[in-house]
């Protein structure tokens, strides 16, 4: 019996941020024995251009096979794609925090049986308006933002990557050793902060940082931000590690948490913000939340 979303649609991102072609044939052996015709299509170097062609053509259900800065490049296509597009998203091997929020980072098998199963979770998701240089422009978020210290790191990590772990202490040691605390003003609908932060984030799922259980009270489908002002030693982020591994480094005395449906972020120099794991602007920036503005495959 076919599926009620009809044929599924695997997008696969360029190698550098794609599961493995073995990882990719499992999943298609799976779905195919619970009677899922799937198809792959390459995302190649316009992921934008080719998701937005894909459901002009009516293609409904699509599945991500890759990582979070691959599920940022096709966001903004998904989402705008209508309210009748359904997304999965199988991590396979790769980094991808979104994923691990849902458990949606597992082994082929268990995927192509979430893919199979028959429902949906319509999901939050945020809007980064970014209005520095005299031009608005936006970004859609799934999981999280940073900005400040987070964001340097990451773009970092980027450069780093392929010295693995090594390659991420050494990105965290030198963002720390350069950054300085500048003035930060948050203003959100029933809160504000106005002094010195390290960083600040808003989380509209629970996991960043290669699995950090940064935002542990997140819900990524009851309509508010949580937000996150760091203060305190510029180390922290850093430091505090260990204790975000299993999600015990709150409460904290130099955090201040928030849960609010819009923020604008200033500062009294341009911040790096970073949009789910990837570079996305400077401050100043705003931040709305649409509600169950998109349909996961769970």
């Amino acid at each position: 019996m076919a599926h009620s979303l009809g044929e599924l649609t695997l997008l696969v991102p360029p190698p550098r941020d794609a599961c493995t072609a073995a990882e990719l044939a499992s999943l298609r052996a799976e779905l195919a024995k619970r009677g899922v015709v799937a198809r792959c299509v390459d995302l190649g170097r316009d992921p934008d251009g080719t998701v937005r062609r894909l459901v002009t053509g009516g293609a409904r259900w699509l599945a991500l096979c890759g990582s979070d800065r691959a599920l940022h490049q096709i966001a903004a296509a998904v989402v705008e794609g209508g309210p009748d597009v359904v997304l999965g998203v199988f991590a396979g091997s790769t980094r991808n925090d979104f994923a691990r929020g849902f458990g949606l980072y597992t082994n082929p098998r268990t995927a192509a049986a979430i893919l199979a199963r028959e429902g949906e979770l319509p999901i939050d998701v945020g809007v980064a308006h970014f209005t520095g240089g005299g031009a608005e422009r936006r970004s859609y978020v799934l999981n999280d933002v940073v900005i400040g210290l987070g964001a340097v790191a990451l773009r970092r990590e980027a450069r780093l990557r392929p010295f693995g772990r090594v390659g991420g202490l050494l990105a965290w040691w030198s963002a720390c050793a350069a950054f300085r605390r500048t003035h930060v003003d948050v203003d959100m609908v029933f809160a504000e902060w106005h002094d010195t932060a390290v960083q600040v984030r808003l989380s509209n799922g629970q996991f960043a940082h290669d699995g950090l259980h940064i935002a542990p009270i997140a819900l990524p489908d009851d309509g508010v931000w949580d937000v996150q002002v760091w203060d305190g030693p510029r180390s922290l982020p850093f430091t505090l590690q260990p204790k975000m591994a299993l999600g015990e480094h709150l409460p904290h005395k130099h955090i201040s948490q928030w849960r609010q449906k819009q923020a604008s972020v200033t500062s009294a120099r341009p911040l790096p913000v970073a949009v789910d794991g990837t570079a996305a602007g400077t401050t100043p920036v705003s931040f709305e939340l649409r509600h169950r503005a998109l349909r996961l495959k769970l």
